[in-house]
């Protein structure tokens, strides 16, 4: 019984192979007949033409053979056609390709149901063909050439020339074109370009030029017209047998020369009108730093390097600078106008000034500021274009002032009266040392602990601001140390100040915070009020969790909270000189600090633009502008017409023959409105979709050309019409995803 089963399956195989190869012979003569008239009928010798047939039948017999896998074709093919195609196979025709040996006992069982299934349902088998199709397409291609071996001959020897005119075509006008155009463009004086004459009409011309228009026509014409973007026609002045318009360009878009004569109205593509605006100057400052800080000893005097550049010439420049003096609301600012060179007139289109600003020559003096910028204006007339660089600062450092760094931000004053900065301690230091040989013993060692408490009470102050209220908050805590074994140096020579928040110095802290709260339970210690774990909390009082400055600034501040623990060690040891570097390390930090916490703002003011007298007070709004408005007015609109035209398009372009029917010329003339909006904003993008509009509008193309118009406008529209959002949905399916790819793999061997 399967001896049987492959028997007919390879039968099978045999008659679909002859029925595809019949199709394909069919098919090819076909072709190579029309292949043989189509070449010959316009007077294609006839050697070339059966060598255009031979190679059309030859292509189609081997194209048609591949599609449909005609020398491919594996009995695993016809089982999976079979399978798909006749559902009493149980999908398991693929069973009777495979001996015995190599099945299970299940396999077995279903294999011998298919052989009998197989076998009723032999006789009703029908394999996929196109028979009755390319008969047809035969039959119609042996018509065509009895159509035209019967017809074609009489004309054959007649050539396009020699075709005779019907009376219609004799007495249709012959409609005028232009005969000669020349364009005189006449550039701003200010920009020394030469004048230029153009025999084409796109145009590319700088801001302000002057271009005159003068066309000669073949013949009589009225009412000639030349039609901006801007919706302005103006019209040409007649000149003896010329037509002539003269305008300043300072918009660019597109244009169209129109005019009309017997045959009616009748005009040129839509052409570029494209200007080059006047560029503002550029400015490059050279080996500058935008924030400079110089200290008293430093060369106060340094050069000022600029290069500039415009595209048609410079004419000014100079440097703004603005003094600061004073801090908080005593602040005084004095602007100075400073030129390069001793000279505010420049010349040229690339040029490299020099200036020294010296300091001291503009009245600075420690702790003031400079602020400054380069400004330029180039030749533009009537108004110059302006342009400035960047603010650029220049800050001389006060290293006497004395100062709090933090106490601006605090709102509360907690610092006492006898509260001694870090410079004060610095310079009493100096003065122990010098007094040393001329005092006591015992008042060297009283004097260095006194210092030593300042010291102390200086950290603890900055400490404040870290989270870090008491002593416990640096340095490693030994509670096993005997502080009673130590000798005390507080006692012994001086009076006691060493006191947790003694004198106020810092703010009270309730029981259970800091060193006040050691005597309460481990539980409590561990859990806020509401019973929440201390790995949860952020707790303000623990020095790492402190918020007060970003993270540099609170790098800076342990670093010099570290530095006076040495300073104050070696004072409480009654060495002073070893102290001072760590006092001048500390001091530098908390300078650095200070600067860094500082936020410039600019107090000169703003600079508004100068009013236009004609406008004033006329409630013209029509220059002001929302950027953000304007972008999503454009991101808004629906674009109707475009889309219902892109939607036409695409049904005539899939037509083997093209037909601009009436309603595709009403919705072009829709969409060219439409599209006309957006060629003015950019030009060099649409205007040929709108001349090829145009054109297909006016019947002047041929199909092939019509196609190709059309294939152009619709890569515009696609361009415009704005994507659609995809919208989240859930994919609903009843097939396994196994499913589907089984499917999708027979669609790809039988389609």
């Amino acid at each position: 019984m399967t001896s049987d089963a492959r028997y007919q399956l390879n039968r099978l195989r045999k008659i679909y192979r002859l029925n595809r190869i019949g199709e394909a012979v069919l098919l090819s003569i076909a072709v190579g007949l029309l292949s043989f008239v189509g070449a010959h009928w316009p007077g294609v010798p006839t050697a070339l033409s059966a060598l255009l047939s031979l190679t059309g039948s030859i292509l189609t017999f081997l194209y048609h053979c591949e599609k449909h896998r005609v020398f491919s074709i594996t009995p695993r093919h016809l089982t999976l056609y079979l399978n798909q195609r006749y559902p009493a196979l149980q999908n398991s025709c693929d069973l009777l390709l495979r001996t015995d040996e190599e099945l299970t006992l299940l396999q077995l069982l279903q294999k011998s149901k298919v052989e009998r299934n197989f076998s009723n349902l032999y006789s009703a088998i029908q394999l996929p063909n196109h028979r009755l199709y390319a008969g047809i397409v035969f039959i119609f291609s042996v018509a065509i050439v009895f159509v035209f071996s019967a017809f074609v001959p009489k004309y054959s020897r007649v050539t396009p020339t020699e075709v005779p005119k019907t009376s219609a075509d004799l007495l249709k006008p012959i409609p005028a074109e232009i005969k000669d155009i020349t364009i005189d463009i006449q550039p701003p004086l200010y920009t020394g370009l030469s004048r230029q004459q153009l025999r084409t009409l796109p145009l590319t011309v700088v801001e302000g030029s002057v271009v005159s228009w003068s066309i000669t026509f073949t013949k009589g014409i009225v009412d000639p017209m030349l039609v901006l973007s801007t919706r302005d026609s103006i019209k040409l002045s007649a000149t003896g047998s010329q037509f002539e318009m003269k305008r300043v360009i300072s918009e660019g878009g597109f244009y169209q020369i129109v005019w009309k004569d017997e045959a009616g109205w009748k005009g040129t593509d839509f052409q570029k009108l494209e200007v080059t605006r006047d560029a503002p100057p550029v400015i490059a400052l050279k080996n500058q730093n935008q924030f400079t800080e110089l200290a008293i000893t430093d060369k106060l005097a340094f050069n000022l390097n600029a290069n500039l550049m415009d595209d048609f010439g410079l004419t000014e420049t100079s440097i703004i600078a603005t003094v600061s003096k004073g801090s908080g609301e005593s602040v005084k600012f004095r602007e100075e106008k400073l030129y390069f060179e001793n000279s505010p007139k420049v010349s040229g289109k690339k040029i490299d000034v020099v200036r020294s600003l010296d300091l001291r020559k503009l009245g600075m003096e420690p702790g003031d500021e400079l602020y400054f910028y380069i400004e330029a204006f180039d030749n533009k007339s009537p108004q110059p274009n302006r342009s400035r660089t960047e603010t650029y600062f220049v800050a001389l450092r006060d290293t006497a002032k004395v100062e709090s760094v933090f106490d601006d931000g605090l709102g509360v004053d907690l610092m006492p009266d006898y509260f001694r900065s870090q410079r004060q301690i610095i310079i009493d230091s100096e003065k122990l040392l010098k007094e040393k040989k001329r005092i006591t013993a015992f008042e060297f060692k009283s004097k260095s602990n006194e210092l030593a408490y300042d010291q102390k009470v200086l950290r603890l102050r900055y400490g404040e601001f870290l989270g870090e209220e008491f002593e416990s908050g640096i340095g490693l805590q030994n509670p096993e140390v005997d502080h009673e074994a130590e000798e005390d140096v507080t006692k012994k020579y001086g009076h006691v100040h060493d006191k947790d928040n003694e004198h106020n110095l810092v703010e009270e802290k309730k029981p259970g915070k800091g060193e006040a709260g050691h005597d309460h339970s481990q539980e409590e210690e561990s859990n806020d009020s509401n019973g929440i774990p201390s790995g949860f909390v952020h707790e303000h009082d623990r020095e790492d969790e402190a918020t007060f400055f970003t993270q540099s600034i609170r790098a800076k501040l342990k670093a010099a909270l570290t530095i006076m623990w040495d300073a104050e060690l070696y004072l409480r040891l009654y060495e002073p000189e070893k102290s001072l570097p760590y006092q001048y390390k500390a001091l530098k930090l908390l300078k650095e600090i200070s600067q860094d916490s500082r936020i410039y703002v600019h107090r000169t003011g703003f600079d508004p633009p100068p009013i236009k007298e004609e406008k004033r007070l006329s409630g013209d709004l029509s220059e002001v502008h929302n950027t953000s408005a304007f972008a999503n007015a454009r991101a808004g609109i629906d674009y109707a017409a475009i889309r219902k035209a892109f939607q036409t398009i695409n049904a005539e372009l899939t037509k083997d023959k093209l037909v601009v029917s009436p309603r595709l010329t009403n919705e072009l003339k829709a969409a060219g409105q439409e599209l006309a909006r957006l060629a003015q904003e950019e030009p060099a993008k649409y205007l040929r979709s709108l001349s090829n509009i145009r054109s297909i509008l006016s019947e002047s193309l041929t199909e092939a050309q019509q196609r190709t118009a059309l294939l152009e406008i619709q890569q515009s529209f696609k361009l415009i019409l704005p994507e659609k959002a995809n919208s989240p949905s859930t994919e609903k399916t009843t097939l396994h995803p196994l499913d589907q790819t089984f499917i999708k793999k027979l669609e790809d061997v039988y389609e």
